[in-house]
């Protein structure tokens, strides 16, 4: 990757060497550990396992991740009764945040296989209805917006998998009664949404009288009281945008004839979305993203149901504007990344060619752990799966990234 888009930004190498030493006699002391100290150590050990996992998120270490998130539900069979207990439970709540991160940045960028196979982020159930503090509705927002997506793009990116030829797919596909529940399931978030909202105090709500989505048409920044409850109800909103049902039920029926003026559910909360992110601070979210999701990656995904050209001009400029401050990420997403995207699913769209799904030509396993560079995961080309606006026929087309 060129240092043109990214900046010549890397670890300091003193600092990077005393970091790796440290770290490793950490994880060595740890392995040391037998059966006896997991007994009787268990909450120390709950504890030092959340924190390798925040480390190796911050790294971007997939692999490294995911063994200590297996080592963390190993544990937790032997927590589960006291594990309610504060500060146990604010662990857990930590620990599923950073692993919800980390399941938003693996689905961005993967294969298409990889995409179609992810499994989804299980919600231990002591925090399934937890809504006393804001650290845990963020959980259960975050629990709701993974889910959501995760159906959303699974049932979408399913029709790329059969056939790329859209009359040939109109004729002779199929769908099986498990595709079809996919709405049911999107139906049950949806449902969950509306308990998330319920229990939102008045004091985490947008600031100002505001009806939803209606007044979407409006293009003035909506305000918070913090920054966290900003990004909580942008999560909320993101998680309504994949439940909308009106694109998957003319995907089951193979019609996606006029799909840009009739299926526009999702356009108020796209608009909202933004609205959001303008009304947000943009330093703040450079620097208290590190261990969730960020606006960067909720509007690059928001972008892939948005039909409306000029909402998604709107989304490439305000990440042009993130880009131009030289951050290196938002929200453990790559800022130059997500802007590159952008721009190119715009510059699709303006030669009529809607975007729906975007994954990598042969999967890089989630790029390579940042420890020579921030840019850890190198794209250049992507395939971008759609549909012609003049023909109707679906493509999927590989496509350079000018980033």
């Amino acid at each position: 990757m060129s240092t043109g888009s990214t900046g010549s930004f890397q670890p300091n190498l003193t600092h990077q060497t005393r970091s790796q030493f440290y770290y490793s006699s950490a994880i060595k002391r740890f392995t040391a550990l037998n059966r006896d100290d997991h007994q009787s150590q268990a909450k120390l050990i709950f504890t030092i396992l959340v924190i390798f996992a925040h480390i190796e998120s911050s790294m971007g270490n997939i692999r490294g991740f995911y063994c200590h998130v297996q080592g963390l539900a190993n544990l937790f069979l032997d927590l589960h009764t006291s594990i309610e207990k504060t500060p146990l439970k604010a662990l857990l709540t930590a620990w599923m945040q950073v692993r919800f991160g980390v399941w938003w940045a693996r689905s961005y960028f993967s294969s298409l296989e990889v995409h179609l196979g992810l499994p989804p982020v299980p919600l231990p159930r002591i925090l399934e209805r937890s809504f006393s503090s804001i650290e845990e509705r963020r959980i259960s927002a975050l629990s709701i917006l993974c889910e959501s997506h995760r159906l959303n793009f699974k049932e979408v990116l399913k029709i790329w998998t059969y056939q790329t030829d859209h009359e040939t797919f109109h004729q002779g596909g199929h769908r099986s009664d498990q595709d079809c529940d996919t709405i049911a399931q999107l139906a049950e978030q949806a449902r969950k949404s509306d308990q998330w909202l319920l229990h939102l105090p008045a004091t985490e709500h947008p600031l100002g009288q505001m009806t939803l989505p209606q007044d979407y048409e409006l293009n003035t920044p909506v305000v918070f009281r913090s920054h966290d409850a900003a990004l909580n109800f942008a999560y909320y909103v993101v998680g309504r945008i994949m439940q909308s049902d009106c694109f998957l039920r003319r995907l089951q029926i193979y019609d996606l004839s006029d799909l840009e003026n009739g299926c526009s559910e999702e356009e108020p909360w796209v608009r909202l979305l933004l609205r959001i992110a303008k009304g947000s601070n943009i330093q703040t979210s450079i620097t208290r993203n590190n261990y969730t999701v960020g606006f960067s990656g909720l509007l690059l995904a928001a972008i892939l149901r948005c039909h409306s050209l000029a909402l998604s001009i709107e989304i490439q400029d305000w990440l042009e504007t993130l880009k131009d401050l030289q951050p290196t990420e938002e929200g453990a997403f790559p800022v130059y990344q997500a802007f590159g995207v952008a721009k190119a699913i715009n510059q699709q769209r303006m030669m009529g060619r809607q975007i729906f799904g975007v994954t990598q030509p042969v999967d890089d396993g989630g790029g390579k752990p940042k420890f020579t560079a921030y840019n850890s995961q190198s794209i250049n080309t992507l395939l971008f799966h759609g549909r012609c606006q003049v023909s109707g026929r679906l493509f999927t087309d590989c496509v350079w990234i000018d980033l």
